[in-house]
């Protein structure tokens, strides 16, 4: 049984680790391949010696800061915020999921991202028709797949609170099909391809909570087993 979460928590945690993250590529050492979309943050800064007659003598790369905790930072255009290590986990935590869960989580909560993947289209698409009873002519099909990349966006724009939100009926128009039509047979299929997105993102929401529940128990099994140790050692000198 799994144990109860705030998703909707959750949700602005990735979000936040989303904004964040790329942002700060190369800043956290053991994190360097989460990605960056912003050219701006991938290009190494330096610095310009200048003469005392206001010649350029050499270009400088910043100085390395090495922490207590041993972790590398560079000068960014973007502060280290203080909970970048935990956004680093959650990050790490998304992408472990199965490919198209780590690309809907990416697509859904990153401000960067324009469109889903190949991969996640390929897995919606798939699941679709393993559920449609008939057989679809290629136009229905080619509509399909519009359908699926509209579905993608407007799920993603009610899981953010965005106003941009089309009725069915303008969905309908959209696919240039007439209400009864819509209402006979594509508006099931619509409502399959939002549920098929629902479970995506319950099943991304679930697999970062159990990852990130699973290293807290590990690291509190950790502890208890140290206090054993430390007890079983005062008991033994105590005896002694």
């Amino acid at each position: 049984m799994r144990n109860k979460y705030n998703e909707e928590g959750l949700r602005e945690e990735l979000r936040s680790a989303l904004l964040v993250i790329p942002r700060t590529r190369g800043q956290l050492d053991g994190f360097e391949q989460n990605g960056s979309s912003d050219a701006r943050f991938q290009r190494s800064n330096y610095r310009i010696e200048v003469g005392e007659k206001g010649e350029e003598l050499a270009k400088v790369k910043p100085q390395v800061v090495t922490t207590l905790a041993c972790k590398q930072f560079k000068h960014s255009p973007m502060p280290l915020p203080a909970q970048a290590f935990k956004h680093a986990k959650l990050v790490h935590d998304m992408n472990s999921a199965p490919e198209h869960i780590g690309d809907w989580l990416r697509f859904c909560y990153s401000e960067g991202a324009q469109s889903p993947t190949k991969a996640l289209l390929s897995v919606l698409l798939a699941l679709f028709y393993a559920e449609e009873p008939k057989t679809l002519s290629d136009d229905s099909k080619d509509l399909i797949k519009h359908l699926a990349l509209l579905a993608c966006m407007q799920k993603r724009d009610q899981l953010n609170a965005r106003k941009m939100q089309l009725t069915q009926v303008e969905i309908a128009k959209l696919a240039e099909k007439k209400q009864k039509a819509w209402e006979k047979s594509w508006a099931k299929r619509w409502n399959r391809l939002i549920d098929i997105l629902d479970r995506f993102d319950k099943e991304g929401l679930d697999h970062v909570h159990e990852r990130g529940r699973s290293r807290k128990t590990a690291r509190r099994h950790a502890d208890v087993s140290m206090q054993s140790v430390l007890r079983s050692e005062a008991r033994e000198f105590v005896a002694a």
